[in-house]
């Protein structure tokens, strides 16, 4: 069986709209969710140490979508996202990219061009770079500060990112988690000068680049996301731009890598459309 047909779960991005709605109107009762009050201190790592205190298997989520390969190779991103009952927001999206995935690779770990490929930053920069310790000990990671703004709310988080190639696979992988009280590390400051503070309380998440079944010319990239965030008016806006943003960091990539011109076995290939 092959990887498209193993995964299980709805594919329609975006049926929860309605339910998001619903959220909102009634989104002033409580101004806090359990997950904010205790669980993420066990995904947070450490700024001053170089260990990632979870592992790819808990930022990756697998099996949240039917890989419906008619639809993705029109161009379709196919996506799902659900609502917790503690609050936090799990969505994946899967889409093709018409570029190898180390291409793709090299591009999502691009930090200095950050902002093309992510839709709504207004502040990116590396805190740092180092090798693991511990688990993944040997492979990089960086430490990054990341602002954005949704319907006028800023957002503001240093995350943990860890790299995984595997080139001899084809297959490369990257996943983050969020850095405890970034306000303790003095390195640490937004572009006002002022200490960096995380405004969600879990951002948990995963990218994975392979290649497409029976076209190694095209890359298959799985995005996963939770996050959680206190007060109610920015877990709105999260919740009903959510997956509409990680849908739109596919559109990006393939606007920087399928402008370049295809090798002469693929001029015959049918390029896909952004849908």
């Amino acid at each position: 069986m092959s990887s498209l047909q193993k995964r299980n779960g709805p594919f329609v991005l975006f049926r929860h709209s309605r339910k998001i709605f619903l959220f909102l109107l009634v989104g002033w009762i409580g101004t806090s969710f359990p997950l904010a009050a205790g669980l993420p201190l066990r995904l947070m790592a450490d700024g001053h140490q170089n260990f990632m205190p979870v592992r790819w298997e808990d930022a990756f989520k697998e099996s949240m979508i039917i890989l419906d390969r008619a639809r993705l190779e029109r161009g379709e991103i196919l996506g799902r996202i659900e609502e917790k009952e503690d609050g936090s927001l799990s969505a994946q999206t899967v889409g093709l990219i018409k570029a190898r995935p180390e291409e793709c690779f090299r591009v999502i770990t691009d930090y200095k061009n950050y902002r093309k490929i992510m839709p709504y930053t207004v502040e990116s920069r590396i805190l740092r770079s180092f090798l693991l310790e511990g688990d993944y000990e040997g492979f990089p990671a960086v430490d990054f500060w990341t602002r954005i703004r949704v319907f006028g709310f800023s957002t503001g988080y240093l995350i943990r990112i860890v790299h995984l190639p595997e080139p001899d696979k084809q297959r490369f992988r990257t996943f983050w988690t969020l850095v405890d009280r970034p306000e303790r590390l003095a390195a640490c400051r937004d572009e006002n000068n002022r200490p960096c503070v995380n405004d969600l309380t879990v951002n948990l998440g995963a990218h994975l680049l392979e290649p497409f079944p029976g076209n190694p010319s095209y890359t298959l990239h799985t995005y996963t996301l939770t996050i959680a965030a206190e007060g109610w008016l920015r877990r709105s806006a999260l919740q009903w731009d959510g997956a509409a943003s990680m849908k739109e960091v596919t559109l990006a990539m393939r606007k920087v890598l399928e402008k370049r011109a295809p090798p002469a076995s693929e001029k015959g290939d049918k390029s896909h459309g952004e849908k």
